[in-house]
């Protein structure tokens, strides 16, 4: 895999060894009647992203995660599965910990993080 899944205002993500697309559904008003049966009402999809980043993490390639990752909210323009087109959408990142692996080389441990939208899917 390639940073060109998946770019954060513009920049594309280096690294990327895992990548996967959950699309999750919010309901509202869900309840379940006497019988078993659900009544509810769907806001929308909301299309998060699971990434690991890894290989050689350089203290380069950290420094520029890190400043994507810690914007409040961010655009991510990325490759959608289910269409095999690119989707954009307004992002912001989950907690993630960026762990030394190597301090003489200044090489770091792969990490986990994921972008979750802002605004359901169009």
């Amino acid at each position: 895999m390639t940073g060109y899944l998946l770019r954060i205002n513009g920049t594309a993500v280096p690294n990327l060894t895992k990548y996967v697309v959950s699309y999750n559904k919010l309901w509202k008003d869900a309840e379940r009647n006497m019988n078993g049966d659900i009544r509810a009402s769907l806001i929308g999809i909301f299309p998060k992203i699971e990434l690991e980043i890894g290989g050689q993490l350089t203290q380069s390639i950290i420094q520029t995660l890190c400043g994507l990752l810690d914007q409040a909210y961010f655009s991510v323009s990325f490759t959608d599965p289910k269409t095999g087109t690119t989707k954009t959408g307004q992002y912001y990142a989950s907690d993630y910990s960026v762990e030394l692996l190597d301090k003489y080389r200044m090489l770091y441990k792969p990490f986990s993080v994921n972008l979750i939208p802002v605004s359901k899917q169009s």
